[in-house]
C-alpha cells in the first residue's frame, strides 16, 4: 500500500489558485484538487488546461463528432466544439462554451522532460463508467514507469502502471504538484480482453505543446504528422553506434537540400541524443508538419547541424499496375507502367514481376497477401520516399535475370 505523503497540489483558474497557494497536502488533497477541471465527454475523458475552456482528450474519444455536451468533475455542464485534432497522434482539442466574464479550473501542462522513471503519478478518469455512478471521475496512483517509449502510433510517450482502463482515454497524467504530463491513451491487454494488465501509455506534454498553436488554428480540421523526406536509413551499422545512418539521399528532396549525404551518421534531432532507428523514429513521430529540425550528424571525424522544415505525409502515385491473379499464380507480375511516373524514372517495365520491395522478398501464400501488397502500392508509399525493389525479368532462350531498381517517390 502507498503512504500519503506531502504534496503540492494546486488546480488554477484566471484570477488565481482555486486552492490556497502552495500548500503541502497529502493525496487525498491532490485528488480533491484535481477534479474539478476533469471532463467527461463522450464514453471517454478530458482536461481543462486552460480558463478559457480549451480542453484536450484523445481523437478515438470523438468517434468523429464535432459538437458534444461536456460535464466537469465539479458537476456543472457545458456545450463544447471540435477545434482541431491529430488523428495520427491520436489527440484533439476542444472549447467548452464558457459564459462572458467566467472562467473554468483548469490543470496547467508541465514538464514531461523533467519526468523522471519512479515519479508518483495520478491518472484521472472514468474507466467502465464508474464515475456515472457519483459523478466524479476516479483517480489511480502510479509511479512513471518508463519515458521515450513507442507504442505503437503513441511515440515518446510515458509509460504508467497507474491503472487505466477503458473510459480512461483522454483523461491526464497529473504529478503531485498537479500538473498534467500526459494524456492517457492506450493500454497493454492480454488476450483480446479490453482491461488493463499493468502499463498505460500517456501522450507526453512535450509532444501535446507542439501540436497547440496548430490544433487551436484548425478550425475544426485535421493538422498533420511530419517526416523527413528524402531520406534512407541504414537498419544496422555496427561501426557507428549511438547513431542513425544515412543509407540514400533522393535527389531535389528536402534531404538533399538540407546538406544530407549518404554515410552520415545523426547523431541528434533538436538536442535530443538518437541511440537508434528507434529512437529516431520516435522524435520525428511527435512533431508536426512545418516543424523546423536541427540535426546533428557525424560526417568523418568532424560534426555537423543540418536544418530542415519537416514535410507532411503526401501520398504517392507510382504508377505501377500489376496484372490480377490469374488461378493460382500469385505473382505481382507489372502490367502497365505510367508514361513520366517514379516507376518509369525507376526503369521499371511491363512484364517485370517484383521479387523483392524494401528489401524483403515476397512471397504470397494467399489472394488477401496478395491484395495486402497491391493496397500497400497504392497507400503507403508517399512522395520523397525511396523504395528499393528487385524484379525478374526476361524469358525464353536468354533465361530471366533479377535486376535491381531504385524507386524515388516524386
Amino acid at each position: 500500500m502507498r503512504h500519503a505523503r506531502s504534496i503540492v497540489a494546486a488546480v488554477f483558474v484566471a484570477g488565481g489558485l482555486l486552492a490556497a497557494s502552495a500548500v503541502a497536502a497529502d493525496l487525498a488533497a491532490l485528488c480533491v484538487a484535481v477534479r474539478p477541471a476533469y471532463v467527461f465527454i463522450a464514453g471517454g475523458s478530458g482536461v481543462v488546461i486552460r480558463p478559457d475552456g480549451l480542453m484536450l482528450t484523445n481523437d478515438h474519444v470523438l468517434e468523429n463528432r464535432r459538437a458534444f455536451d461536456v460535464r466537469l468533475g465539479d458537476g456543472r455542464s457545458f456545450k463544447a466544439r471540435l477545434l482541431g485534432r491529430d488523428e495520427v497522434g491520436d489527440l484533439a482539442l476542444l472549447r467548452i462554451d464558457v459564459p462572458d466574464g467566467e472562467s473554468l479550473p483548469y490543470l496547467p501542462l508541465g514538464d514531461s522532460e523533467a519526468v523522471r522513471v519512479g515519479d508518483e503519478v495520478v491518472a484521472v478518469g472514468n474507466p467502465f463508467a464508474l464515475g456515472v455512478i457519483d459523478q466524479s471521475p476516479t483517480v489511480t496512483l502510479g509511479i512513471v514507469s518508463a519515458v521515450h517509449h513507442t507504442q505503437g502510433n503513441y511515440t515518446e510517450c510515458i509509460v504508467t502502471d497507474a491503472e487505466l482502463n477503458p473510459g480512461n482515454s483522454g483523461g491526464p497524467l497529473v504529478t503531485m504538484a498537479g500538473e498534467v504530463v500526459g494524456i492517457n491513451g492506450q493500454i497493454s491487454t492480454r488476450y483480446g480482453l479490453r482491461s488493463n494488465t499493468g502499463l498505460g501509455f500517456a501522450i507526453s506534454a512535450r509532444q501535446i505543446a507542439l501540436w497547440l498553436p496548430l490544433l487551436e488554428k484548425a478550425e475544426g480540421g485535421e493538422v498533420k504528422h511530419a517526416r523527413l523526406a528524402g531520406v534512407v536509413f541504414s537498419s544496422r551499422d555496427r561501426e557507428t553506434p549511438a547513431s542513425v545512418v544515412v543509407k540514400d539521399v533522393a535527389e531535389g528532396s528536402p534531404a538533399a537540400a538540407a546538406g544530407f549525404r549518404a554515410g552520415d551518421a545523426i547523431v541528434a534531432l533538436d538536442d535530443a541524443a538518437v541511440a537508434n532507428g528507434h529512437r529516431l523514429a520516435g522524435l520525428l513521430g511527435i512533431y508536426p508538419a512545418g516543424h523546423e529540425a536541427a540535426i546533428r550528424v557525424r560526417r568523418g571525424v568532424g560534426e555537423e547541424t543540418l536544418r530542415t522544415v519537416l514535410t507532411a505525409l503526401e501520398r504517392c502515385r507510382t504508377g505501377i499496375d500489376l496484372a490480377r491473379p490469374k488461378g493460382g499464380d500469385l505473382r505481382p507480375v507489372v502490367e502497365a507502367v505510367a508514361p513520366g511516373s517514379s516507376a518509369a524514372a525507376a526503369g521499371l517495365e511491363p512484364g517485370d514481376v517484383i521479387v523483392a520491395f524494401a528489401g524483403r522478398r515476397l512471397e504470397f501464400s494467399s489472394r488477401e497477401e496478395r491484395k495486402a501488397f497491391d493496397r500497400l502500392l497504392r497507400t503507403s508509399i508517399n512522395v520523397g520516399d525511396i523504395v528499393s525493389l528487385t524484379v525478374r525479368r526476361g524469358a525464353g532462350a536468354g533465361g530471366t535475370a533479377e535486376v535491381e531498381l531504385r524507386l524515388v517517390a516524386r
